[in-house]
């Protein structure tokens, strides 16, 4: 299977499947050696799918720390693709999220501690911020790294 299929599989499975809980996929992965061969193997990826609060923020001072132009892994944050968790889902840290009605994001911020159980997507504008709020039981998928 290539890229393109087990993405649109992977897909397919989070618009059926949105319990709690760990769920199991297995693909062919790349495994390198110390002389950089690689050899095709089967093996097992996890995905989490959880019911998370939802909001957004922007690199506005009030809303970020001192410094608003890096994020958690130390990139620019981008809008429509960059998000942030709160502290209790920091082991995703750079990996992959599908947010139900936002589309798959890029997790490389953390969220302030005093939140559990959320995330937050990262807009333009304090406009677009504010359009979103905060919303309860948002269906989210962490595709994985």
């Amino acid at each position: 299977m290539n890229n393109k299929s087990i993405i649109i599989i992977l897909i397919i499975i989070c618009f059926f499947n949105f319990g709690l809980g760990f769920h199991n996929l297995h693909i062919n992965k790349k495994i390198y050696s110390g002389n950089m061969e690689y050899r095709e193997s089967i093996v097992p990826m996890q995905y989490v799918s959880a019911n998370m609060m939802l909001s957004a923020y922007t690199n506005a001072k009030n809303e970020t720390n001192e410094d608003n132009t890096n994020t958690a892994i130390m990139e620019n944050p981008t809008v429509g693709w960059s998000c942030a968790v709160s502290r209790d889902y920091m082991h995703w840290l750079g990996g992959r999220v599908y947010i139900k009605g936002y589309g798959v994001r890029y997790i490389n911020d953390l969220m302030n501690e005093r939140y559990k159980k959320s995330i937050d997507v990262y807009v333009g504008t304090k406009k677009e911020a504010k359009k979103i709020g905060r919303k309860k039981d948002i269906k989210v998928v962490f595709l994985g790294k």
